[in-house]
């Protein structure tokens, strides 16, 4: 089969022929038609947060179309639309058992991260991993559920933000545009913050009540200004730099929630006497369990969750792609598609 892989650090991937995947009893081959792209496979590629072991096949936000399956596997069927979660998890531990799959404490494996993935003509994935697309969803918005959608579903439900509350979403990328629609459909006043005149646009064209610029020296008088000088319910930080860190502290209010989502290899600019004296209440959100996965998807084949792709790259054109998502030009989910 035909895959794009990563064969050293810092190197652009190689799209050549790779032996099919073998497939154990209780999984599931998947043949691939799309994958979306994230800043993780960039980490990856780059060997930050994530090293698999090279080669490696990346991508992790596939959709796709079963196969084979194992001969122990019922739940699916050969023809069936699928996305994949993630975390090949032990099922056995207190996360696991919690329906907290992605805090598994012994994965074997991130599919795409630190198992092969979907930037390939098949991917293999566990049967009880998979996620049944329904009717009327598209396959490059289906495959966001594993990573982009999962996320911000996770993320929002780690900070609940209702009617009259107000919710500031620093980084109106892919995961924040989808924060920004789940957010106003919960009541919140939602208010964006991105460096991206185009991306504040369509933040505000997600339902956004107000969009401003992240590069603006005065960015946390304004926000204090929209909200009375009390600061936000809570803030979702989806950057991970050590000065919007600083920002979204600033923006929170006191006895407010900080969700951190973004992740770069930086210390936080936020001191301890802000984080006491103000009882800022501080948790990471990581991707989300397959209950988060099911509600995902369920929610965009209602229109809850409208996904937006800003291009689409074929399978020889990754790098392409990547280096695209690298520029910060995109707009939205950028989406690989694999030829049947």
């Amino acid at each position: 089969m035909k895959a794009a892989v990563l064969k050293a650090i810092g190197e652009p991937l190689q799209v050549r022929e790779v032996p099919l995947p073998e497939v154990g009893p209780d999984e599931v081959l998947v043949q691939t038609r799309t994958c979306g792209i994230c800043r993780t496979d960039l980490h990856i590629q780059d060997g930050l947060a994530y090293v698999p072991s090279l080669p490696h096949v990346p991508g992790h936000e596939p959709a796709g179309v079963v196969a084979t399956v194992g001969e122990r596997v019922a739940t699916v069927v050969p023809g069936q639309r699928v996305v994949p979660h993630l975390f090949v998890t032990c099922g056995r531990c207190r996360a696991c058992r919690a329906g907290d799959q992605a805090q598994c404490r012994q994965p074997d494996g991130i599919i795409g991260v630190t198992r092969a993935g979907g930037f390939a003509e098949y991917f293999v994935a566990p049967a009880r991993n998979l996620v049944p697309i329904p009717p009327g969803v598209d396959d490059g918005a289906a495959g966001l559920t594993s990573c982009a959608a999962i996320t911000a579903v996770h993320a929002y439900r780690r900070a609940p933000v209702g009617v009259g509350q107000t919710a500031v979403v620093l980084g109106a990328g892919g995961i924040g545009l989808i924060l920004v629609q789940l957010l106003k459909r919960a009541g919140a006043r939602v208010v964006a913050l991105s460096r991206s005149a185009p991306s504040r646009d369509l933040a505000q064209r997600q339902g956004a009540d107000e969009s401003l610029p992240l590069g603006d020296p005065e960015i946390v008088d304004r926000v204090l200004a929209l909200t009375e000088g009390e600061g936000a319910d809570c803030v979702f930080e989806l950057v991970g730099l050590a000065h919007t860190m600083g920002v979204a502290a600033a923006c929170t209010a006191r006895g407010g929630r900080l969700v951190v989502i973004g992740e770069e290899a930086e210390h936080p600019a936020v001191d301890t006497i802000t984080i006491a004296q103000r009882e800022l209440v501080l948790c990471g959100s990581r991707n989300g369990g397959l209950q988060d996965a099911a509600d995902a998807m369920a929610w965009m084949a209602s229109g809850i969750i409208r996904p937006l792709i800003d291009r689409r790259f074929p399978l020889d054109e990754i790098n392409a792609a990547l280096d695209y998502v690298r520029s910060g030009a995109a707009h939205g989910r950028v989406v690989i598609e694999v030829p049947g």
